[in-house]
């Protein structure tokens, strides 16, 4: 599987082989049990974003045309470097065994039935989603979908949503599709681009909205629970009533500190830079009238694609520990609306994960060359001992 052509290549491909069999042994002890998420523990959501094909252009290229393994080694995925259904199989074992309880699919519209590129190879986008779906190991854990709708992936002609809604509502009956209080989970990526590709009409935004919910009932599936996405410091009163007409909860993928502007010297932020500001939002958040799932993220450092915005240092795993540690108390902290909302009125605490695979904007879970483990290995510390009583 290794492309790199570098003096190190020989030990990255024995590193791979190493976790290969590692999570291959993992495969073969696997006892087959549809996973039920329990209300009285957190639930951990990571994104994730199949954008790692081999046709050319492809994300392992940079703007200069060069690809990047080559000056960023460390950064290359141990499990597959591309979106094959190997690739998804061993990385189900992996999130799976750390404490993963559900891929939120990064999920794009390039026209019905995916053949109108918007962009160059854009229909490899959403293989993710089908290889999970087609995965052997697809009961070890679960998936949702969200709807990335930023340009240029929106839904704007009636139609075209009415498609959507029929294909996202059969993806629904997958059984291993996320159901958070028994209502299968969909989440709109931004809230304002689903404002605006409904060219800012709220009856419109109502009615599309509602056209999914009843999809989903007349489908047998039930009442859904759908999310969507806000800025960090976006607070959501009682008074957003557009907001509030739409969706059950909010959430965030990603966002960086506001004002914050790349170094002159070029050199990264500090990562507690990145925490405070993550920490801020859920306190922004914690008193919102919809509740709120948090997002942590990983890193945020696109310098192999030439991404021109700010920059930061990877994380040691004494600050992961600690950051996620504060996550979880602010989880717990009964005075905060973080998750998703029970029809017992109870909250269902769920945080999300930036990213799995967004290895080329620097953030991801994904045991890669430099780090391994390291990552699934604190988080498995931190949340499945205590939040799963030892079920793994």
């Amino acid at each position: 599987m290794m492309l790199i052509t570098n003096p190190n290549s020989r030990c990255l491909f024995l590193v791979f082989s190493l976790f290969s069999a590692q999570f291959t042994l993992a495969e073969n002890a696997h006892q087959t049990q549809s996973p039920v998420p329990s209300e009285n523990r957190i639930l951990v959501g990571v994104n994730y974003f199949a954008g790692w094909w081999k046709p050319l252009p492809n994300k392992w290229v940079s703007s200069d045309g060069k690809d990047w393994r080559e000056k960023y080694p460390g950064r290359v995925p141990l499990l597959g470097e591309y979106n094959e259904q190997e690739t998804m199989d061993r990385e189900i074992i992996a999130a799976s065994e750390y404490g993963v309880d559900f891929f939120l699919m990064l999920w794009y519209f390039n026209g019905v039935d995916n053949t109108v590129e918007r962009e160059a190879n854009a229909r490899f986008l959403n293989v993710g989603l089908e290889q999970f779906m087609n995965s052997p190991n697809a009961d070890r854990m679960q998936f949702a979908i969200e709807y990335c709708n930023h340009a240029p992936y929106q839904v704007t002609e009636q139609a075209d949503w009415d498609w959507a809604v029929k294909f996202w509502v059969e993806v629904m009956k997958h059984p291993s599709y996320l159901r958070v209080g028994g209502k299968p989970l969909f989440k709109v990526h931004s809230w304002h681009h689903y404002w605006f590709e409904n060219s800012e009409n709220l009856d419109q935004c109502i009615a599309r909205m509602q056209q999914l919910r009843q999809a989903a009932r007349d489908a047998g599936l039930g009442e859904l629970v759908i999310g969507g996405g806000i800025g960090s410091y976006q607070q959501i009163s009682i008074a957003e009533g557009r907001i509030a007409k739409l969706f059950d909860f909010t959430s965030t993928y990603m966002e960086l500190p506001l004002d914050l502007q790349p170094r002159e010297d070029n050199k990264y932020h500090p990562y507690e830079v990145l925490a405070e500001f993550m920490r801020d939002s859920r306190k922004v958040h914690g008193e919102d009238a919809l509740p709120y799932l948090p997002y942590f993220g990983l890193n945020f450092n696109a310098e192999p694609w030439g991404d021109q915005r700010s920059r930061f240092e990877f994380p040691t795993r004494e600050q992961l520990k600690t950051e996620l540690q504060l996550l979880k108390a602010d989880m717990e902290n009964p005075n905060f609306n973080l998750g998703v909302r029970l029809d017992n009125g109870q909250l269902q605490k769920i945080f999300t994960i930036y990213a799995w695979n967004e290895y080329g904007e620097g953030g991801f879970l994904a045991p890669t060359v430099e780090e391994k483990t390291m990552k699934l290995e604190v988080l498995k510390e931190v949340f499945v001992h205590e939040n799963k009583d030892g079920s793994l």
